[in-house]
């Protein structure tokens, strides 16, 4: 049965290539093979070139979700989905109105809206909940009373639970009344039409922390406290794990400070589960490195063309929240596993602040785990404000809209003009179509095949091949008197010519 993540699957065939384990260098593959060069995991080497991280765009009409609510004081972290029969859009976003809440359990909320383009959204007035009274509302679900105020829902939905009650999933973070005291944790909930929520009776699942920066508890003393350290906190971040057939959570832990105390700086900790309800011990997999003064808050993983991806939340604060600006912009990162992680582009940001005055997205971004993928782009939303110590009372919060061309997350070019990418031996039997992405408007990409040993094959060379020019997505590869079907079955080595020219990904049709 198909499971859906919060995001468009029109890849339907790089979908299960994606879900093979099997590398380039493997002698056997099903469906499409994209390869997105972030890394030289699938090149064997490369000359003259340099890899060049890609930003996504913001759009012109952001936030596309506004204040515009009473109980709308401030707009955090957000999940999107979309229906690719329909083109429905649905979100769910954390909403923030603090003591101005009647009632305990409206301080933070879970908030619903509709899109049909996913730029212009709608806030239906669902009857649900009442805020101060009111009861036309789009709030879908709200807190226990305790005394959290974030909660940091995150959603997912799930075609394979035979349960239609549970078709749609949300992990989310809230305090829970056990034995008189408030407990913090991971909660979930289940819906049928992402609308009505039933809370799980079980909660906490896993229990979290936060607190002042003590020193941690004797063992003998530590009966109340999480039964492992890091624990999770008050940021969580779902996926479906389509490599390990199971759901994950990717949520912010606290690493000690150098003199021992805890909860100095920010972290990431992974926990995973086959049921929704049954978790795994947090396991620590992200920490500010020696070299990195600030800390990392968060990270929303997908998963696309059998690499995980993160944006990592890079916090600028020192430990204990000392020093720094408070910004909080978007960091790239990627995984062959999920759980080894790369830093490659921890000088430049993927998706940076704006720093411009008080605009929405000045300071801090709320990114999510669930990128909208359409056949020219692919969609982030992100939750954002100001800055980190914001008057929220006074500065507008919002969900922003970023759009980054399809796959085109960095590109390999030429350093002086001439350029080379030799990859890595793959079996070229029954290869239907090799089409490249790339930008060649200024210059142009040519493409020939090397045996396996490094030598190059009569008719595939690089002075038979047809020159690629222009801007596309799937430039097709091909020589002037052969094509792929008159290639004998063996493992060969794609090598691509760059003379001004920008190289983001290839794909290779079965």
């Amino acid at each position: 049965m198909l499971f859906l993540l919060p995001q468009d699957r029109l890849f339907a065939a790089g979908a299960v290539a994606t879900k093979s384990k099997a590398s380039l260098g493997s002698a056997a593959w099903a469906g499409d093979k994209t390869i997105l060069f972030l890394d030289d995991d699938a090149i064997l080497y490369r000359s003259g070139t340099r890899r060049v991280l890609q930003q996504p765009r913001r759009h012109a009409d952001n936030p596309v979700i506004a204040e515009t609510k009473a109980w709308e004081v401030a707009i955090g972290y957000c999940t999107v989905y979309r229906d690719i029969k329909n083109g429905l859009h649905q979100c769910w976003y954390q909403s923030y109105s603090g003591n101005r809440a009647n009632d305990p359990t409206r301080r933070v909320v879970v908030c619903y809206a509709t899109s049909k383009d996913g730029v212009v959204w709608e806030k239906p007035n669902l009857n649900l909940f009442d805020y101060n009274g009111n009861h036309n509302t789009n709030i879908v679900l709200v807190g226990n009373g305790g005394r959290s105020v974030n909660y940091g829902a995150s959603v997912l939905l799930d075609h394979r639970d035979p349960d239609n009650e549970k078709r749609y999933k949300m992990a989310y973070w809230d305090f829970v009344n056990v034995s008189g005291r408030q407990v913090p944790g991971l909660c979930v909930a289940f819906s049928r039409d992402g609308i009505h929520w039933v809370k799980h009776s079980k909660a906490p699942l896993l229990q979290g922390a936060y607190g002042d920066p003590t020193q941690p508890p004797l063992s003998v003393e530590s009966r109340s406290e999480p039964p492992t350290r890091p624990a999770i906190s008050d940021v969580i971040d779902l996926m479906w794990d389509p490599r390990r057939d199971c759901f994950v959570i990717y949520s912010k832990t606290w690493i000690d400070a150098p003199d021992g105390r805890r909860f100095w700086k920010r972290a990431i900790v992974r926990t995973e589960s086959k049921d929704f309800v049954h978790w795994s011990m947090p396991q620590l997999i992200i920490v500010p490195d020696d070299d990195d003064p600030g800390q990392i808050h968060g990270a929303s993983v997908f998963y696309l063309h059998g690499v995980y991806l993160a944006l990592l939340q890079r916090l600028d604060f020192g430990g204990f929240d000392r020093g720094g600006s408070g910004n909080m912009p978007a960091e790239l990162a990627l995984s062959r596993d999920g759980i080894h992680w790369q830093r490659s582009f921890q000088d430049e940001m993927f998706l940076p602040v704006t720093g411009k005055g008080e605009t929405f997205d000045a300071g801090c971004l709320w990114t999510s785990s669930t990128p909208i993928h359409l056949p020219e782009e692919i969609r982030f939303y992100y939750g954002a404000y100001p800055g980190w110590n914001s008057d929220l009372e006074n500065d507008s919060s919002g969900i922003g809209l970023a759009i980054l061309p399809r796959d085109r997350f960095a590109a390999i070019e030429s350093t002086n003009g001439i350029a080379q990418v030799t990859l890595k031996s793959i079996q070229l039997g029954n290869v239907k179509r090799v089409t490249v992405n790339a930008d060649a408007t200024d210059g142009r990409v040519r493409v020939e095949l090397l045996t396996a040993e490094g030598y190059r094959v009569a008719g595939y060379t690089r002075d038979q091949s047809v020159v690629i020019t222009g801007n596309s997505f799937r430039h097709p590869v091909k020589w002037k008197d052969k094509t792929m079907a008159d290639l004998a079955a063996g493992r060969y080595q794609l090598r691509l010519h760059l003379k001004n020219a920008r190289l983001f990904a290839l794909t290779i049709q079965r």
